[in-house]
Order: structure tokens, then C-alpha cells, then sequence
């Protein structure tokens, strides 16, 4: 079973130094901002898209005992033990909820009869299953180091730990290896979003959706989770719709080259962009992606499609 954050987007003008960002904001239950004047709204597929799917490691419910997994609480889309507060993780174990609630965008604290707290503050809920949880995490700024964590259920609860850290830097993805990303369109060109953009992958459909390679020239954009804290500071708990840049520069490595990144920041709760036009000379085919913030880097395995 798979399942993914659900992100609903629109396009946001915002001027940089370095050109025009594209935004996304989370879905609110009545208040969800629309699309800008004349800008289409993309499709409801994509919304499924961009948000990793996790390897949901679903047990059966033979038992009523509430376990977490050792090592299974980690930022969405990776196997790293540090965690970002405000960020967005997973945790996998056993009879975590007794059935499969998802949220209406409104970050409660309690989903399906499932709560959980880190270090003693309650995160907000997205997903809740008997085998994992997606989670926002809560601002916890001044603390750091190994804190515990508790899901607590309407048949017991249980406890871990996570090591709490300014930075947890994950890329969103496609399927277990291709980052979320996708190529601004100016001309209209694109497969998404009438004509704004592609999604960027291996060309074709392997993916199960029309995806593009990108190439030289190509202003893209990729998204991602937990790469530290931001100026201005975007609250945990809410919706957010607009740019919030990180506080320490992020630096991108494709194929082994150093890039740094138009913008790099939240446009969303907890949702990471870096914008960038890609240069020649990267390679072609699936090229290892990287991020680094902070010292800190993402998982190995994320690849990028070029041609």
C-alpha cells in the first residue's frame, strides 16, 4: 500500500534576484486560496503526485498491542534518524490507528483516535493507518538531542525515540528514487497546469504519468522537507502561502556538480522549493541528486532525470 501527502497547488509570482519562484500552498477546509487570475488550476492528479509515496510497512491488526518500529520515526521520504521540528516525517510500527483516516487539510492533533506528541508537544496529523503516520511535527526550537516520542491510540500507546536537529533534509519523490520536480513552462508548452509546466522524469510514461527529462537551459523547480529553519519563521499548525527563504544557504549537487539554487525556501507548511536553471554539462539519463544545508545532507539514491 502506498500512500502520499497531498499538496493542492497554484502558481505565486514572486520576483527574486534570480527570477520567478512557483509556489504551492497545503489545502485548507474553506479557505484554500485559488489560483491567481487566468492562471489554471493544475490537475487533482497531481496534487496525489507531488508527495512521496512511502514504503507503508501496513501489519496485520492480530494484535491490539500499539508498537513503533526500532528506528521509525524519520523526516517523509527517507531513512535518516534526525528530524527537523515543523518538518514532515513518518512513523512505522503496529496498530498505530485503528483504521485509515486521512485529514481535510485542517492539521488536527487528533486523527481517526490517534495523537501524537514529541518531546511532549502534539504534532498534526495528515495520515494515520495501523502501520504508519504522517505527520507535521511541532516547533520545538529550543530543543535538540534524543526526545521521546508517543502514539497514542484508543488501545494503548507507545513510546520511542528521535533525535531532534535544526536540520533533516529529505527530497520529496516520485516513486522510490526520482525527486518530485517539475520544469516551468512560459511558452505554455507544458503536459500540466494548462501548459505551465512538466513533471520531471525519465521521458514518457514509465511513471505511470507523462513525465519530461529536463535539459540545459531549463528553469525547474524541486521540492523538499526539512532543510532548516527560515527568515521569516512559518508556524507549525497552519496553512502557509507564500515564500519564506532558509535561513542557511542550500547548496544542490547534480551529477557532482555544486549548484546553488535561485531560491531556496518554504512555499508551503513544512514544504521545501529550490528554484534553478539548469546549466550545460550535467550528464543525461537518471544523475544522483543531492542537497546539502547546514553540513547536513539528503539521502543517497534521489536521481533527476536530464537529457
Amino acid at each position: 500500500m502506498q500512500h502520499r501527502l497531498r499538496f493542492t497547488f497554484r502558481i505565486i509570482l514572486l520576483p527574486f534576484a534570480a527570477g520567478v519562484a512557483f509556489g504551492q500552498t497545503q489545502a485548507l477546509p474553506s479557505h484554500a486560496a485559488g489560483p491567481p487570475a487566468g492562471q489554471p488550476a493544475p490537475p487533482a492528479s497531481l496534487r496525489a503526485i507531488f508527495g512521496s509515496p512511502f514504503a507503508s510497512r501496513l501489519a496485520a491488526a492480530d494484535t491490539t498491542t500499539v508498537s513503533i518500529n526500532p528506528g521509525g520515526v524519520v523526516p517523509v521520504y527517507s531513512a535518516n534518524t534526525t528530524i527537523q521540528s515543523g518538518s514532515w516525517i513518518s512513523i512505522y510500527g503496529k496498530n498505530l490507528a485503528p483504521a485509515l483516516v486521512t485529514w481535510t487539510g485542517n492539521f488536527p492533533q487528533s486523527l481517526g483516535g490517534t495523537s501524537v506528541t514529541i518531546n511532549g508537544k502534539l504534532g498534526y496529523l495528515e495520515f494515520v493507518s495501523p502501520g504508519q503516520i504522517n505527520l507535521q511535527a511541532p516547533d520545538d526550537p529550543g530543543s535538540s538531542g534524543t526526545v521521546p516520542v508517543v502514539v497514542t491510540t484508543p488501545t494503548g500507546s507507545a513510546t520511542s525515540t528521535v533525535t531532534l536537529g535544526q536540520f533533516g533534509p529529505s527530497f520529496s519523490l516520485l516513486d522510490a528514487t526520482h525527486v518530485a520536480a517539475i520544469i516551468l513552462r512560459s511558452d505554455g508548452s507544458g503536459a500540466n497546469g494548462g501548459g505551465t509546466y512538466d513533471i520531471i522524469g525519465p521521458t514518457g510514461s514509465s511513471l505511470g504519468y507523462p513525465t519530461k527529462a529536463a535539459k540545459a537551459g531549463d528553469s525547474i523547480v524541486i521540492f523538499g522537507v526539512g532543510f532548516g529553519p527560515t527568515n521569516p519563521t512559518v508556524p507549525a499548525g497552519q496553512g502557509f502561502a507564500g515564500a519564506a527563504p532558509a535561513a542557511n544557504p542550500v547548496r544542490l549537487m547534480i551529477d557532482g556538480t555544486s549548484l546553488t539554487p535561485g531560491f531556496a525556501g518554504l512555499s508551503a507548511a513544512g514544504l521545501f522549493q529550490f528554484n534553478l536553471t539548469l546549466p550545460a554539462g550535467l550528464g543525461t539519463g537518471d544523475v544522483p541528486l543531492v542537497g546539502i544545508v547546514g553540513g547536513v545532507q539528503t539521502p543517497s539514491g534521489v536521481v533527476l532525470s536530464l537529457q
